[in-house]
């Protein structure tokens, strides 16, 4: 046991040599332990070594013992970088996309699309639309959630319109959500002053309507969202020849027309690559990270203010020194860059800018001039008349009428028209 206490004192002698401490710093610890001197001497005395030949030992025991300790450190330095590099290579997991199976994934038709968009070109399209449609899609991916919908809904907007809000088909399909005219009611307002299919907030609400009641109907969200393509009767249609409510079934036995059976794979292909794009090590906007809290047009955020009376955007935008472009990006379904001229009109405004805005209205002169009114299945000179403000004869007047019979998309000049209180 002594000689272990003296083997040991003379290690830290050793070590405080070898890891460079002053002379004064080591007088200093041995003078804290002269019983350990004492040691040393007996140490000396008892191993019949000269003090050279001792201290060249203890310094060998000293070398070897710092050798066994880097080569434990280095083992560390080891297994400590192999963990990282596993920790960098480890396995992303793919991210289900709620009622799409891995069968459904697995298909030829999707796998047709998947390839075809993580082509270079393409991927590079497919950025940019998510990209540059992202003030938009953040208020669909936000309306899609508080609904409960199956978050690809947020790109089918990307297979019907590249989130474009103006687009136009050859079918004459307008905006982002790709609505025909004959399937706007009772979804969005279309009339002489208003086209809603252009507002994508408003379109927004609208699709996911329209979507949940085909769901609702159909009981199969492939089935609800073909036929947000080709039309619930259409769909109902071709069941009818089936002899299985299944999508796939009906693309397998070609039911479906061309553009239908490609419409949904090519929106579970992108929607796929867009949600995982990490698993698929591909450049996409990254669905989990690319965004925390939606600001602005951004969510929907907005005021507004209601007129009764026909105003310029562009007048009431320089009223309120504000760019008229951002004004009128806000209310894209005013087609005349004017309100109603004779009905409740709600303005939307960016947030905090209402009360500006009720000043500016104050200060505005109304529009006041003859225009033009589309009969709609339904009216008749009575309602109409009643709608603004007029009597029957002086709207027979005005249009050189000698009977009260009119028809749909007949065209009506309306003079001066003023709302009737409700």
């Amino acid at each position: 046991l002594m000689n272990l206490r003296k083997t040991i004192f003379f290690l830290f002698f050793i070590s405080l040599i070898k890891t460079g401490f002053s002379e004064e710093l080591i007088s200093k610890e041995l003078t804290n332990k002269k019983s350990q001197q004492v040691e040393l001497e007996d140490l000396l005395t008892e191993t019949n070594l000269d003090e050279e030949t001792l201290k060249q030992e203890l310094i060998e025991e000293a070398e070897l013992n710092d050798d066994r300790k880097n080569n434990v450190n280095l083992s560390e330095n080891e297994n400590l970088n192999e963990n990282e590099e596993n920790s960098s290579q480890k396995i992303i997991q793919k991210i289900p996309l709620s009622f799409v199976t891995e069968e459904m994934l697995a298909r030829p038709e999707v796998e047709k699309f998947r390839r075809q968009y993580l082509n270079e070109k393409w991927l590079k399209h497919l950025y940019n639309v998510l990209e540059s449609a992202m003030e938009y899609r953040l208020f669909v991916r936000k309306s899609v959630q508080d609904k409960n919908l199956p978050e690809i809904l947020e790109y089918l907007p990307v297979v019907e319109s590249n989130y474009k809000t103006s687009a136009k088909s050859k079918s004459g399909a307008i905006g982002m959500w790709q609505f025909m005219a004959n399937s706007v009611y009772p979804f969005l307002i279309l009339d002489d002053f208003v086209d809603e299919r252009l507002d994508p907030w408003k379109s927004t609400e609208a699709a996911l309507k329209k979507l949940t009641e085909n769901y609702n109907y159909f009981n199969d969200w492939l089935i609800a969202i073909a036929a947000y393509n080709c039309g619930v009767g259409a769909m109902n249609k071709i069941l009818r020849k089936a002899e299985k409510k299944d999508f796939w079934y009906l693309v397998d036995k070609k039911l479906l027309p061309q553009q239908t059976a490609d419409y949904v794979p090519k929106l579970i292909a992108i929607a796929d690559l867009a949600i995982n794009s990490e698993y698929y090590q591909i450049n996409l906007p990254n669905h989990n990270e690319e965004y925390e809290m939606l600001i602005n047009e951004k969510n929907g955020n907005f005021d507004y203010i209601i007129v009764e009376k026909a105003y310029s955007l562009k007048q009431l935008a320089s009223e309120m020194r504000m760019d008229y472009e951002t004004l009128k990006k806000l209310n894209p379904s005013f087609v005349r860059g004017m309100t109603y001229p004779v009905k409740k009109s709600e303005i939307r405004l960016p947030l905090g800018m209402k009360k500006s805005a009720e000043d500016a209205i104050a200060k505005l002169i109304p529009i006041d001039f003859p225009f033009k009114y589309t009969v709609e299945k339904g009216d008749s000179l009575w309602s109409i008349s009643q709608k603004f403000g007029v009597s029957v004869s002086t709207l027979k007047s005005w249009n050189g009428l000698t009977s009260d019979r009119i028809y749909a998309n007949q065209s009506l000049t309306v003079k001066n028209g003023t709302p009737q209180a409700t």
